[in-house]
Parts: C-alpha cells; structure tokens; sequence
C-alpha cells in the first residue's frame, strides 16, 4: 500500500476515564468517550511533555462525542469547558493516556 500523505490531521479514538466507585469501596467505575486527537509534528510533539496541563490538552484534544451532564445532556466541546475539564486529575490521565496510546500505534503502523 502506497503512503499517502492525508490533510485530515484529526482522528477519533477511544477514551477510558477511570473514577473511585461512589459506591463500592476499593474500586473504579469506567466510562468511556470518543476524543478527537489532533496529530502533532515531530517539533510540536518534542515539546509536548514541557506543556502544562492545560495547554497540553487544548493542543491535542480538539472535540469529543458522548460527553454527558449527569442528567445526560451532552456538553458540547468548547476550549472554556476543556479548561474547565483540566482540573478533573481523572479526566486528564484518561486524555493523556489515550493520546499516547495513539501515538504509540501511530508508530508502531508507521
């Protein structure tokens, strides 16, 4: 198969955000969202790591699908509600988890 280099350089991938159960001592609750990742260049991803928190996010983290209220209204995706998202500790680890999964089989295909 041919390289073709593609102009879309955002891509869905799956999240997992693991929680402390509110209701079974000792345990996590996971839920999961699809976050969409914008790819980094090589000087971009370099210098990813130096990032604080919220910086590092609003760079990768460029939308997201089945994000819900606790009612279940879906919050739509806003650089004010990722800022806000950015002091969740679960969220974060979730998101960078999931960002350097993807990374990691980006190269391993690569």
């Amino acid at each position: 198969m041919a390289f073709v280099r593609k102009k879309t350089k955002v891509y869905p991938w799956p999240v997992e955000v693991e929680r402390p159960s509110e209701t079974i001592p000792g345990e996590f609750e996971k839920t999961s969202f699809t976050g969409k990742f914008a790819r980094l260049s090589r000087s971009e991803l370099n210098k990813f790591e130096d990032e604080d928190e919220y910086s590092a996010l609003s760079k990768i983290l460029v939308g997201w699908e089945d994000v819900n209220e606790e009612d279940g209204t879906p919050i739509s995706f806003s650089k004010t509600v990722l800022k806000e998202f950015a002091e969740d500790t679960d969220f974060v680890a979730a998101v960078l988890a999931a960002f350097k999964k993807f990374y990691a089989n980006a190269q391993v295909g690569n």
